[in-house]
């Protein structure tokens, strides 16, 4: 009988002893996994990292740098934009940027390292100068969610469809801004407002270029 309680004490005690590893080798494997997750991520950051520092900055003859817009979905964010280029890509802060290389989008309000900020002509903030079609006529472009052309003028001849150009110092001097949609000639006083459309939806934009010169 006490050989018998011995031999089952043995068999009781190498289950216990099996166990025991088992579940010491299986909480190793998970914190090794855990880790190895771990440095995983790491090395993607420092990929990534890697990846903005060697932007390669595509510079056109005429002092355009592309860049590449990050995204705001599912926000429809259209007062500003941020791009993947910054200092070391040579942006500066109020530099202009554009779509398709002849229309002003907006210009550079914050230039960090690697990226900066680009307010563009749907900000409320913004104003500029503009001459509208080939006769030149002022007015001055007020942005908003609905850009528009005020103080122009009653007696001037506009029409829609007709071309709106920059006209401020610090800018090259006529870009396209758009075109006029719609006139408001019930306006107050003695001027009156044009509606403005752009040939660009912000929400699409993935590539715009920034004016280095």
């Amino acid at each position: 009988m006490k050989r018998y309680f011995l031999i089952v004490s043995i068999i009781i005690l190498a289950i216990v002893v099996f166990f025991t590893g088992f579940f010491i080798k299986k909480e190793r494997f998970f914190d090794e996994n855990i880790q190895l997750k771990k440095e995983n991520e790491n090395l993607k950051a420092e990929l990534q990292g890697l990846k903005i520092e060697n932007f390669e900055a595509k510079i056109s003859q005429d002092g355009l740098l592309a860049v590449k817009v990050f995204s705001t979905y599912p926000f429809n964010v259209k007062n500003q934009i941020t791009v993947n280029a910054g200092e070391a890509q040579g942006v500066k802060k109020l530099a202009p940027a554009l779509f398709g290389k002849n229309i002003l989008l907006g210009q550079v309000i914050e230039v960090s390292k690697n990226y900066s900020v680009i307010q563009t002509i749907f900000d409320p903030n913004w104003q500029l100068p503009v001459r509208i079609s080939e006769k030149e006529i002022n007015g001055l472009l007020q942005g908003g969610n609905e850009p528009k052309i005020t103080f122009i003028e009653k007696d001037k001849p506009i029409t829609v469809g007709d071309a709106v150009y920059s006209a401020r110092q610090g800018f090259p001097l006529g870009l396209k801004v758009g075109e006029i949609s719609e006139i408001k000639e019930s306006a107050p006083g003695v001027f009156k407002e044009a509606v403005l459309i752009t040939p660009f939806n912000v929400s699409s934009l993935r590539e715009v270029e920034i004016l280095l010169q």
